[in-house]
């Protein structure tokens, strides 16, 4: 899978996500089962290949596989971390190291099967569980998991190693206790006594084991004999199971196209099909669903779209269907919701909450905002031209159409628009330290929860924080307060009315409805709810 580091809203889907529930800004979710090269898809279907190795493509190299120490590691964690639980593609809990589990919104239970061990062989205890969820919170010890839990309340875990209990008590309540604390990846005691050790190895009781670093890639990973404990008693003794994994490093798309097709690579994932080549007959295309155009408009001071009437007469202004249609090549529809259609708790808020297409009340609201139209047509207000930057991904090919389109739409209405398009270390140089930006126009909210976004749309800007564009709305903050009180499901109905809280203000928008696309040969597998491989879904298939 290509995957791209980030801190902001990533354009193009090209992504830096954190694996399980984890909240960072991304790309698409995807939550079904992949079959690639297996007609049906039925095990039945195919003759499956025992001992070989399973090569998937990353978008960046990973500087460390310390899941604690490193954003990048912890995308890829479930190779070589388990945790308490693990959700489905299906959002369904199901068990991991722990066989039985409880919560309400203040605490939780999880009872620890009696056979797991870490990786050098050692059993790993409910002490082990504790500490290791405890040490996650100190940003000095775990910077990567500590940012990971920003928007988690404080929590103590204690361990009773005689019941193979481990109890987690939250200072205030939360909604998903389980579905985000029980899938925080756990490193075995060695990693946490000493995390520079193992940042080129692993200290983990995962499927796989790391075995072979190498700056730039590509990393090589073992599997474990006699694993039996992952999702739902998912085995390594298996048919078809890899052996080994290559991870090798391929920063286009494009190139990872032609990699597959001449069969040195077996998977890859890109949210821009249309980007790289047809991959050829004996390469399966999965089309998934994902989000494609999510942006936040800049609020910071002395920004043009800190004004709620700018914001509205900018969404105004543009029709949302030729929007979709630009940003996916036909292929899409308009947003229902700023959370991808697979996540937790996603729902419809944005069609009934989003500013209507009108080009007069989007005239009347810039005049109304003190914007008028100047002697070039270029709208002004006490001497200031109405100037706008939208920011955006330079190889991204759906994204800078879209930019391109809503700076044209935005130019008819008097606003001299102009499209940046940027690596993606400089869109988060741009969007998360010089705020030098108007819109910046990127994919979607990574992680399958709706408390995921929380710091992307409140609390501080950059450095201190992760909302870049100083969001500030009050409605959004009350709800979120209100459905941190409620659990699992029941709080769906009010994260749903939080999320339609930003979109009726005009702080957020979400463009289209798309396809993703997993290329692949000769193997199957699913993917999790943040499109990452689970790695015990992965065979390989003679041919």
């Amino acid at each position: 899978m290509v995957e791209w580091p980030a801190g902001a809203l990533i354009p193009g889907g090209e992504r830096f996500a954190v694996k399980r529930e984890q909240p960072i800004v991304a790309a698409f979710f995807l939550t079904l089962l992949v079959v690639a090269g297996c007609g049906a898809g039925e095990p039945g279907d195919v003759r499956l290949a025992d001992g070989g190795t399973f090569r998937q493509v990353l978008g960046l190299e990973i500087p460390n596989f310390h899941p604690y120490r490193d954003q990048v590691a912890a995308v890829y964690s479930t190779l070589l971390y388990d945790s308490l639980v693990n959700v489905t593609p299906e959002n369904k809990v199901v068990s991991g190291l722990a066989g039985k589990w409880s919560a309400t919104t203040t605490s939780a239970e999880f009872t620890l099967r009696d056979d797991v061990t870490c990786s050098d062989g050692t059993p790993l205890r409910a002490a082990d569980v504790a500490n290791a969820l405890n040490h996650q919170r100190d940003p000095a010890l775990a910077p990567a998991a500590a940012a990971a839990l920003a928007t988690v309340p404080s929590f103590t875990a204690d361990a009773d190693d005689v019941t193979r209990t481990v109890k987690i008590r939250m200072a205030a309540p939360y909604s998903f206790i389980v579905r985000l604390l029980g899938t925080r990846p756990i490193v075995c005691p060695k990693g946490i006594a000493a995390p520079a050790d193992f940042e080129k190895v692993s200290a983990g009781t995962g499927p796989y084991v790391l075995t072979g670093y190498t700056s730039g890639g590509p990393y090589r990973l073992e599997v474990r004999k006699g694993y039996h404990w992952g999702p739902d008693g998912a085995r390594t003794d298996e048919p078809g199971v890899p052996a080994a994994i290559v991870l090798s490093v391929v920063p286009t798309p494009a190139t990872a196209a032609n990699q597959l097709i001449a069969g040195d690579v077996d998977a890859f994932y890109t949210p821009d099909p249309d980007s790289v080549r047809a991959p050829g007959p004996e390469v399966t295309k999965v089309e998934v669903p994902a989000v494609t155009g999510m942006a936040s408009f800049n609020q910071r001071p002395g920004r043009v779209t800190g004004d709620p009437l700018v914001r509205r007469a900018l969404l105004a202004a543009v029709d949302p269907g030729q929007a979709a249609a630009v940003a996916t090549g036909g292929k899409g529809r308009p947003a229902r919701g700023v959370m991808a259609p697979a996540a937790f708790c996603s729902g419809d808020t944005v069609s009934a909450n989003r500013p209507a297409h009108d080009t007069a009340e989007a005239a009347r609201l810039l005049d109304q905002a003190g914007w008028v139209p100047g002697a070039d047509g270029v709208r002004v207000r006490d001497g200031k031209r109405l100037r706008l930057k939208i920011v955006t991904f330079a190889t991204s090919a759906q994204l800078r159409a879209t930019a391109e389109f809503l700076a044209g739409e935005w130019k008819k209405l008097g606003a001299d628009t102009v499209v940046e398009e940027v690596t993606v270390m400089a869109f988060i140089t741009v969007t998360q330290q010089s705020g030098d930006w108007e819109l910046a126009l990127g994919a979607g909210v990574t992680g399958s929860l709706p408390s995921d976004a929380v710091p992307f749309f409140s609390g501080p800007i950059p450095p201190r924080g992760r909302n870049a564009g100083a969001i500030d709305n009050a409605e959004y903050l009350r709800l979120i307060g209100q459905a941190s009180a409620l659990p699992d499901e029941a709080s769906c109905p009010v994260w749903q009315q939080a999320e339609a809280a930003l979109v009726k203000r005009a702080d957020v928008v979400a463009v289209a409805e798309t396809t993703a696309i997993w290329f692949a040969r000769k193997t199957r597998f699913q993917v999790a709810a943040d499109t990452t491989i689970v790695p015990t879904s992965i065979r390989l298939i003679r041919g």
